[in-house]
């Protein structure tokens, strides 16, 4: 069986090697890999060494191919398989590669089946019908073979053959990792292949490998391309979120930052706005990466079998959006020819599409409103779909698309740990695609070192804010030989000329023979033209005529236009083709800088300021003060302030325009600055999020300006600690400190997000122990930094501590007095077997929880400790989980992931509990642990347990039973009818996809004693149903969440008081129609949120 394997091998390989040179060598049966490689390579010891190669690969893809038919085909007899592999290598032998589109770019591996299926139209003629179904499954997966062959070799020009040799080891190690990684078809036994589950296997290949690229620059020709899925750095995100309390397990309470993973895990719409090089793209990319491969880690391994469709709206510039059939395009064009008709809308219908929206911005300010009106109108029609969109800040506001149920999450500047990640992944990155052990030691070096010195350096740590510049300076730091810039002008003029020419000629790179200068001259109209069209990309037609036209004037140039374009295109690192037929810059970052330079030079300065209220001008503008001469920046500034004067409805805007020029300005008149610092006080302190940013541009300078303008509220207290710490140094600690006493949520996270970006000594000082004990918050404080925290807060007394691998907790044996101790892994990562000797003796501690993917290996150090809540992660890897029966003051016990082995009456103490929890156990599918639960619950909550199928052991706790949940990723068809067998029930908390099925209308309406109704629709829309009103004892129901609430439907409902959580721009429609049989009560949180304050909850009607 190995040698009919082998010959598909030698097919896969032959068709890859005939694409990659884009020459119909295949066409002919007799041409072989190795007369490919003797035509290509003269020399005889090259020539054996790039034969091995080719033969180790086919060696691979035929023990894979062995191995898929051993675990998919086992019960099929050897003489049929083997009939069904010799076909397909047979087919690829005979069919001949001679379509011309099969050596144009965006191939995919449906369309080469389809391909060979074509020219070999009767290649199953003599096999059996169970030899043809094999047929049918191996052939593509034969295409699937070739497409990832070809990804793996590098690009075919002069000198590839030796660049092959030089990495041939790193070239098979690759090959294996994407082979690894191709989406499987699901096979079910006695079925004939399905068309839609065919193309759906095909197309979520291309997803996994369209998208699965990072370009890094600075290495090998300028750019070099890595897998994005594991270079991938998760990125914080901030917004206005609650989530359980995991000190009092009560339903609210913020958390300040989090990973843009679980924000993404939690709501079906997502606003994510960052500016530019912050990762939005990028993020995009892995979750399509992700999704076609079905490979989401926790906590979005709910997301794997949707179906990732982007949608990059640059590409619809003065052109109509999409329609859903159309959003396959982008993942490969041929496969839009090639999808089942109604494919995409099935999808969506369904609700199983992850509809990715990159870049609001890049559209002109005239059609975002049209935009939005798209996307509205596709949420109305596919309402379950996952939505991600991506913006500027400053193209749209937060609240953009609030009504439509989307929460707002802002990307924030990378922290010190972020920075440390992002230099190791960029450098492992690299080290994977180098050969020479020299080479790979030299990089250690250079990681060490660079890390140093951006943490060290405050300068370079302010330029280090976004995953562009730290990819920047990580490409300058090796190509420059560990010298780096001092500012980011001179980040973006170092990266400029290490792509453009020097790596070309350190390398021996062929080009044309144009020096620095007039590339990017070249590079600058184009840049230009963009800009002024209020453009993303360009037909590639209309780009080669700009090159022509500033060739034209460019006398000393001797090269033809087209031979000028290609090699921009290719050479350059700086311009890609996002389609067949565009061509655009790699970053938008690259495109504003060069525009910004062709202004200055043309003294275009009038034109800047005339744009300079639009976001999409904004950083051209600001580049082009530091492009600019002293007199021409004057120009420009003095325009700026006069504009801000006579433009009353952008003057806020103009003023910050200005400020941000400082930041680029290496000189400026006296006179000048002081009138920009004095215009600015006026608007300080800040207000909003493009406020924080624009100061936050200009740096240390904007901090005496801030410590004259002190804030007069809660809201710019704020904003002034987020500027503030974002700057960072000595001078920002009193900023900060006179801050603080200002109490509200606001603060609570500008606080938290200030220890985030800046965990030093000073700061601890004054921040740390006045907010923990202030706020009844959660306050996360990584183990690291636990030693200087318990320092410089030492009569906190509730913790809750973040951690990964061998972190520990030994600090805490100085805080005696110890009442509340949550332990939870950093996110993305695991804290395993957590040590909890320290905690021995704590005769304080009341409240204790290891959660997430924390874990522990022994309780036994708790025991003697007065706990009435204990919350354990997988109590199946505790090895003394018995001893949990002499927690004699024990109240409320929680598992999360698992329950124990052994049975809970054996496990949990003899005395009655009042409340039990199960959380994010996926495996749950009925609740019979109940009836080994000691009498007397009082409360359960069974939270995101999704293949929870069957609760008819609930009426076990019958006799006690006040209280149930269900909620979180739950299963909404679940029936419940055993609630009408708990006579006590008075509290029912459910998701609100139940109240939207009439099952649970017909259980809940014939429950006599819920007198309370709790519903959590996060940041989704909901209406609540009219039925509410037929529950016969129903007095309060309690709307948890941000979206939108309807009460239309309970107009006239008779002595219902509706509680709202009531944020300030949360939408409430149809409260008048309640009233006055029933009344609407808004709840206003206190400044104060204790657990004190939570059970004295504030209200007014």
């Amino acid at each position: 069986m190995f040698e009919a394997a082998l010959k598909v091998g030698v097919a896969v390989v032959k068709a890859a090697c005939g694409i990659w040179i884009g020459n119909p060598l295949a066409e002919s049966a007799a041409t072989t890999v190795t007369d490919i490689v003797r035509e290509k390579v003269t020399g005889t010891r090259e020539q054996r060494r790039l034969e091995r190669r080719f033969a180790e690969i086919e060696e691979s893809i035929a023990e894979r191919m062995l191995g898929y038919l051993d675990h998919e085909f086992r019960g099929l007899a050897e003489n049929e398989r083997e009939a069904a592999v010799l076909a397909v290598a047979d087919t690829f032998e005979r069919a001949g590669l001679t379509d011309r589109t099969l050596f144009e770019q965006d191939l995919d591996p449906l369309y080469l089946e389809r391909y060979l299926r074509a020219k070999v139209p009767r290649a199953t003629r003599d096999l059996s019908a169970v030899a043809v179904a094999l047929y049918d499954r191996v052939l593509p997966e034969s295409c699937a073979y070739v497409m990832a062959t070809l990804t793996t070799l590098p690009r075919f020009q002069a000198g590839a053959f030796t660049e092959l040799l030089r990495r041939e080891r790193l070239v098979l190690d690759h090959l294996e990792e994407l082979l690894d990684r191709i989406p499987r078809e699901e096979v079910r036994a006695g079925r004939e292949r399905d068309a839609e589950a065919a193309f759906l296997t095909a197309y979520r290949r291309k997803a996994a490998e369209r998208w699965d690229v990072l370009e890094l620059f600075g290495t090998e020709a300028g750019t070099r391309r890595y897998p994005l899925s594991t270079a991938y750095l998760s990125l914080r995100v901030a917004g206005e979120w609650r989530e359980e309390d995991l000190f009092d397990h009560e339903p609210l309470f913020p958390t300040g930052d989090l990973r843009v993973e679980q924000v993404l895990a939690r709501h079906r719409r997502t606003f994510l706005r960052g500016p530019a090089g912050s990762g939005k793209t990028t993020l995009l990319r892995w979750v399509g990466v992700r999704a076609g491969q079905g490979d989401f880690p926790d906590p979005m391994s709910s997301w794997n079998g949707l179906v990732p469709f982007l949608v990059p709206l640059r590409e619809y510039v003065g052109a109509p959006l999409p329609e859903p059939a159309d959003l396959v395009r982008h993942t490969g064009r041929h496969l839009a020819d090639q999808a089942p008709e109604g494919w995409a809308t099935g999808v969506l219908a369904r609700g199983r599409g992850i509809v990715l929206v990159d870049g609001v911005d890049e559209l002109p300010g005239g059609e975002r409103e049209a935009a939005r009106r798209w996307l509205q109108g596709l949420i109305a029609d596919f309402p379950d779909c996952r939505y991600v969109v991506t913006t500027r800040p400053g193209a749209a506001s937060e609240t953009w698309l609030e009504t439509d149920g989307f929460v707002n999450a802002e990307l924030q500047p990378l922290t010190d740990e972020d920075v440390r990640s992002f230099v190791h992944h960029w450098h492992e990155a690299v080290r994977g695609e180098v050969a020479e052990e020299a080479e790979r030691t030299l990089l250690d070096r250079y990681e060490t070192e660079l890390t140093r010195k951006v943490l060290g350096r405050g300068h370079l740590r302010s330029i280090a804010s976004t995953p562009l510049l730290c990819a920047l300076l990580c490409a300058l730091h090796r190509d420059r030989h560990t010298s780096l810039p001092r500012d980011r002008m001179e980040v973006y003029e170092a990266a400029l000329t290490m792509l453009l020419k020097e790596r070309d000629h350190q390398r021996g790179v062929p080009g044309v023979d144009l020096s620095r200068r007039e590339l990017v001259l070249l590079l600058q109209e184009l840049a230009r033209w963009l800009i002024v069209n209020g453009s993303s990309d360009a037909p590639i037609a209309t780009a080669r005529r700009q090159i022509a036209r500033a060739l034209a004037s460019m006398h000393h140039i001797a090269e033809e236009p087209e031979e000028v374009f290609g090699h921009l295109l290719v050479r350059s690192g700086l311009l890609q083709s996002p389609a067949v037929d565009r061509v655009s810059f790699l970053h938008r970052t690259f495109e504003e800088y060069l525009a910004a330079k062709a202004f200055v030079e043309e003294d275009s300065l009038p034109l800047l300021v005339r744009h300079a209220h639009d976001d999409q001008w904004h950083e051209v503008l600001v580049m082009a003060a530091g492009h600019a001469s002293p007199a021409q920046r004057e120009e420009l500034v003095a325009g700026l302030l006069e504009r801000a004067d006579r433009v009353k409805s952008h003057r806020d805007r103009l003023l910050l325009a200005a400020f941000a020029c400082l930041e680029t300005s290496p000189q400026l008149a006296r006179r000048l600055r002081e009138e920009v610092e004095e215009r600015v006080r006026s608007i300080l302190p800040p207000r909003t999020k493009e406020h924080v940013h624009a100061l936050t541009l200009v740096g240390e300078s904007v901090l005496p300006l801030l410590a004259e303008t002190p804030p007069k509220n809660a809201r710019q207290a704020a904003k002034m600690i987020d500027t503030a710490s974002l700057i960072g140094g000595p001078d920002s600690i009193p900023i900060i400190e006179r801050a603080l006493p200002f109490r509200g949520y606001g603060v609570f996270t500008a606080a938290q997000n200030a220890w985030e970006h800046n965990p030093t000594p000073e700061l601890a000082e004054v921040l740390l122990e006045d907010t923990i004990n202030t706020y009844g918050y959660a306050f996360p404080i990584r183990a690291e930094h636990l030693e200087l925290a318990i320092a410089n807060a030492p009569e906190v007394r509730r913790h809750f501590i973040r951690g990964r691998g061998d972190d520990t907790i030994e600090a805490l044996t100085r805080v005696p007095k110890l009442s509340s101790l949550v332990l939870q892994a950093i996110m993305g990562e695991h804290w395993a077997d957590v040590d909890l000797t320290p905690l021995h003796g704590m005769d304080s501690l009341r409240r204790f929880s290891v959660s997430w993917s924390s874990t522990t290996r022994s309780i036994a150090p708790l025991v003697g400790s007065p706990l009435t809540s204990l919350i354990l992660n997988r109590p199946d890897l505790i090895k003394d989980i018995e001893l949990l029966g002499d927690f004699v003051s024990l109240e409320e016990v929680g598992f999360e992931r698992r329950l124990p082995k052994a049975p809970l009456n054996s496990v949990l103490p003899s005395q009655r509990l009042t409340e039990f929890r199960i959380r994010s156990h996926r495996r749950l599918t009925d609740l019979s642990c109940l009836t080994s639960i000691p009498d007397g619950v009082e409360r359960l909550m069974i939270i995101h347990c999704p293949s929870l199928r069957d609760i008819e052991d609930l009426p076990s706790q019958e006799s006690s039973l006040t209280h149930f949940s269900y909620y979180g990723e739950v299963d909404s068809t679940l029936d419940l009818t055993p609630l009408k067998e708990l006579p006590l029930l008075e509290n029912l908390q459910l998701s609100h996809t139940h109240l939207d099925t009439e099952r649970t209308a017909k259980v809940l309406v014939s429950l006599p004693s819920v007198r309370r109704m709790e519903t959590n629709h996060g940041t989704e829309p909901t209406r609540l149903p009219g039925w509410l009103r037929d529950m016969p004892n129903l007095e309060i129901v309690r709307v948890h969440g941000e979206g939108s609430v309807d009460l239309t439907e309970l107009a006239g409902a008779e002595g219902l008081t509706i509680e709202i959580a009531k944020s300030e721009r949360r939408t409430v429609i149809g409260a008048e129609g309640v009233e006055p049989s029933s009344r609407v009560a808004y709840e206003r949180l206190p400044l104060l949120f204790t657990r004190e304050h939570r059970r004295r909850r504030k209200w007014s009607y």
